[in-house]
């Protein structure tokens, strides 16, 4: 971001210069271990170079971003207009207006349908359970999107959520005893054979609801629409057969299990080592084939855990061997809500020095980074804490490694471990997946308010010589994630600390447009006796620039983009 008249061609070369100055002065910090040159495995190109270039996603339709799409920033989009709070907890965020740009709710039960569709009347003996997951990073609003889908079909909601948790949606207590209750106490096939009834019941419920009750829960109060005799099963009768009635002619009902991360690691019946969720998927199973006349699709939705937890590989399903290897239904990957505040641009700027004052920048990204509580320090503490899986020190698990690639344009292995969990823990947005659900594409997309918070950490010099730099040394060792073919993440990194320097001792956080001068001062060794104004063009002496992150591209730069970045404050490789 340069306040001046020069060409893109000509402040490239100023750029250029920056990235020289940062690959030969790293003044005593420890970024030789950065530069190690770990290389891609040929798998992982392979993978990386199919998903940028394929255009079309199996089931929800949407075009794969290029690596970084900022022209067309998803498949789907939304934009809540009300001003919501800075947490998840609150309310106001699901009875804001909503305003489906990109037609998002339209594919969503285009595809739960579809599901319904083929599950039901095509492929029912190729396909094990009509069932999808709703995935993506903490913050893009994905029960959001469920409620306004239950606005067009359907649909019953349970939430999981810990009844101590202050967490909105709030735990639907009715819902889960009514499915629940009674159930530890029997062997798994009993607890199947039941809760495949109890099921039933609710999709009859469901039908008879309608639209007239979304989502079947009022969050203010308590449920009201599980509230049927769950021994009123001669309900279920006439659903055993076809019959004259085909299916298609209803709109199929929506069962929506929401902070389903839980039912992974619950265990109800003790003495049998199976989750609540592999019983829940059986009874799912159960229910389609014991009552052939229902039309049902379920959708499982988390933040905090793995695609594998929901969708796992055939390699890993047990259920699905057992079943003869049979296929489960892609997940649907929420990315549209990026950069719902970010409005575009409705002509081009020729003149980038109004970017430098614009405080619009904070408002890119998902729409919680965007939400604010009046207070940036309060924000940004925040934010820092979602990166952290929750805690307040960036020194557990992979808080501190995500406190470091937020900022950087890197490449995470698509085949590692860590690519999900960055996901599942640490705000780093999935991109794609690939078919066999066995390698996912995720990469920390511009938000430049998250990268400030961030910064944070990186400006406390204990904490990042002591947990953020190891903790990347320990990712690059690993081949989790590459420095570069020519080690870049050591000159971001300095380009950074730079950047941050300067717009600290100015502002009093990182992110903000600075004078060009001051950064390359911050660039120069110790004790340097070089007078910049001398070697600088004169047209660059007031040049203000901006970076409070790195972003990598594959994909030929023009001027749509570069001025896209200027308004994020984001540098790029």
């Amino acid at each position: 971001l340069i306040s001046s008249d020069l060409l893109p061609a000509e402040w490239l070369l100023v750029v250029m210069a920056l990235s020289a100055l940062s690959t030969c002065w790293c003044w005593g910090m420890p970024f030789a271990l950065l530069r190690t040159e770990i290389q891609l495995n040929t798998r992982a190109r392979r993978f990386f170079s199919d998903v940028v270039t394929n255009s079309q996603m199996d089931w929800n339709g949407g075009r794969v971003i290029k690596y970084l799409n900022i022209k067309q920033n998803a498949a789907e989009s939304r934009v809540y207009d009300s001003e919501i709070g800075v947490t998840e907890q609150k309310s106001t965020g699901f009875s804001s207006s909503f305003r489906d740009i990109h037609r998002t709710v339209d594919k969503f039960v285009q595809y739960t349908t579809s599901i319904a569709e083929l599950f039901f009347h095509d492929n029912s003996d190729q396909l094990f359970v009509p069932y999808t997951s709703l995935i993506q990073s903490s913050g893009y609003g994905k029960t959001r999107l469920v409620l306004e889908a239950s606005k067009r079909m359907p649909t019953m909601y349970v939430c999981f959520r810990d009844e101590s948790s202050s967490g909105f949606p709030p735990r639907t207590i009715d819902a889960v005893a009514s499915l629940f209750d009674g159930l530890s106490n029997i062997d798994p096939t009993a607890y199947v054979g039941v809760l495949a009834d109890r099921i039933g019941l609710a999709v009859v419920h469901g039908r008879k609801l309608g639209l007239l009750d979304p989502m079947g829960v009022d969050f203010k109060s308590t449920t009201t629409s599980w509230a049927w005799d769950l021994r009123a099963t001669d309900e279920l009768e006439g659903f055993k057969t076809l019959g004259s009635k085909n299916r298609s002619q209803f709109l199929p009902v929506l069962l929506v299990f929401d902070e389903a991360g839980i039912t992974t690691s619950t265990f109800p019946i003790l003495e049998y080592d199976v989750s609540q969720f592999r019983l829940i998927r059986r009874a799912l199973k159960v229910c389609s084939e014991r009552y052939p006349r229902l039309s049902f699709v379920a959708v499982f939705v988390d933040t905090t855990s793995r695609l594998s937890d929901f969708s796992p590989p055939a390699s890993k399903d047990v259920s699905s061997r057992r079943e003869g290897q049979m296929g489960l239904f892609e997940p649907f990957v929420l990315r549209g809500s990026y950069n719902v505040f970010f409005r575009p641009l409705t002509e081009q700027v020729s003149d980038w020095s109004v970017f430098v004052t614009s405080s619009d920048y904070l408002l890119a990204g998902r729409p919680l980074t965007a939400m604010t509580c009046g207070v940036i320090t309060e924000d940004l503490k925040f934010l820092s804490c979602k990166l952290n899986c929750g805690l307040v020190l960036a020194e557990q698990g992979n808080g501190a490694l995500s406190h470091m690639l937020c900022r950087l344009g890197s490449f995470v292995d698509p085949h590692a471990r860590l690519a999900g969990q960055l996901v599942a823990e640490n705000m780093a947005t999935l991109i794609s997946v690939s078919h066999d659900r066995e390698r996912m594409m995720v990469m920390y997309l511009p938000e430049p308010k998250l990268a400030i918070a961030a910064a944070r950490k990186w400006n406390h010099e204990g904490l990042f010589c002591n947990a953020l730099v190891p903790s990347l040394q320990t990712a690059l060792a690993s081949g989790a994630v590459t420095a570069g073919a020519r080690g870049e993440l050591a000159a971001q990194i300095t380009v950074l600390r730079a950047f941050d320097a300067v717009s600290i001792e100015r502002t009093g956080v990182a992110g903000a447009a600075v004078p060009l001068i001051e950064v390359l001062t911050q660039l120069l060794p110790p004790g340097a006796d070089v007078d910049l104004k001398q070697v600088v063009p004169l047209d660059l002496h007031d040049a203000q620039v901006a970076c409070a992150q790195f972003v990598s591209i594959d994909y030929k730069l023009d001027l749509e983009t570069l001025t896209e970045l200027a308004r994020l404050h984001c540098g790029v490789v």
